[in-house]
């Protein structure tokens, strides 16, 4: 998480999905003002106080969400004097709703997973390491679940790792959060139902089968 000051109303707080993700939060947990939506609201504003004296107190408050060329999840914070300053639509919205700032993680969390959901439409997905630094994988991805398997392949020409993810349909979901968690360390690379069958016949094969437990195993 990155909390920059824009001006003495306005900071901006820029977090990965990954680290959303690593607060146990997903769209029904913050859409359904969870404790976990609650905690990071929390976090975000204590963390505005300590790093930038940012203090909304009792001031009506607008959160805009938004992404950056990173993909990365962005919110612009400003506090009001009043609630007659706030633009009119902001402030019917914020009669409506008691957590402004939730409302707006919620939102660019189902941008997210809809942007998501279209790439990974089919259940295959690549992602590509640099030989020299190696396969990272994300601390909580230890293991796949029932349905969804994982190869890794080297391609020595390029100095590149390769790790291939596929699912059968009634894993589609958690194959979609598995590649949320990856895109965060590995580069997504175009893929195809043919990808495997490639990298089976052109890449030296590392691991043809639970790839990612092999690479962190449990315990």
């Amino acid at each position: 998480m990155k909390i920059e000051r824009i001006n003495d109303n306005q900071f901006r707080c820029t977090m990965t999905l990954g680290e959303l993700l690593q607060r146990h939060l997903t769209l029904k947990k913050i859409t359904s003002d969870s404790s976990e939506a609650r905690r990071l609201v929390r976090e975000i504003l204590e963390r505005s106080a300590d790093e930038l004296g940012f203090e909304p107190n009792e001031y009506p408050v607008m959160v805009e969400a938004g992404r950056n060329p990173e993909g990365n999840l962005v919110f612009t914070i400003t506090k009001f004097n009043s609630p007659e300053e706030m633009p009119p639509h902001v402030r019917m919205q914020a009669q409506a709703e008691n957590n402004p700032i939730v409302t707006a993680i919620a939102k660019a969390l189902k941008e997210h997973e809809e942007q998501i959901r279209t790439r990974y439409s089919q259940p295959l997905a690549v992602f590509s390491f640099l030989q020299k630094d190696g396969v990272k994988l994300p601390p909580r991805l230890t293991a796949t679940p029932r349905g969804v398997s994982s190869s890794l392949y080297l391609m020595p020409e390029t100095e590149q790792y390769f790790l291939v993810i596929s699912a059968v349909p009634k894993a589609a979901a958690a194959f979609r959060q598995i590649c949320l968690l990856l895109s965060e360390y590995g580069r997504p690379v175009p893929a195809t139902s043919a990808s495997k069958a490639y990298y089976d016949e052109h890449a030296e094969t590392v691991f043809a089968r639970r790839a990612i437990e092999q690479l962190q195993p449990q315990g």
